[in-house]
């Protein structure tokens, strides 16, 4: 499997929130910088901050365009979080049922063999659609 093939493979299991397939990306001591600057440590600290914002919405991710160079690998990321219920204090702001907010990003994949031992990500767009 190419690390693009393997890179779809790990959004595809982000998007059916299959924890248990996501740590086996994941190298034991992985970490992860997520767009607002939070740094996560760990396999089990990432599905820990994940686990909840998936609860409140549906977030899927969508891969615009990935490649990669010897051991890094680079992806523009369109995500989606469609709110499941209020969210006043939701982390990438305020959202009412049914609202939409929409982030473009840019990754970095950091791996060695099948695992990614490090993840930068830097927020490119934001958009919010408020529900009809």
């Amino acid at each position: 499997m190419t690390p693009e093939q393997r890179f779809r493979a790990y959004m595809d299991a982000f998007n059916r929130s299959d924890y248990d397939a996501l740590c086996g990306f994941y190298a034991p001591d992985i970490r992860l910088v997520i767009g607002n600057g939070t740094e996560l440590v760990g396999r089990q600290a990432i599905v820990d901050f994940y686990r909840p914002v998936k609860a409140v919405t549906q977030r899927t991710i969508d891969v615009l365009q990935c490649f990669h160079d010897g051991k890094v690998l680079a992806a523009e990321l369109e995500s989606e979080f469609l709110a499941l219920e209020d969210l006043p204090d939701f982390v990438s702001g305020p959202m009412n049922k049914g609202d939409r907010r929409y982030l473009n990003s840019l990754v970095l994949y950091d791996f060695e063999g099948e695992h990614y031992t490090r993840i930068r990500a830097a927020i490119l767009k934001r958009e919010y659609r408020p529900a009809s």
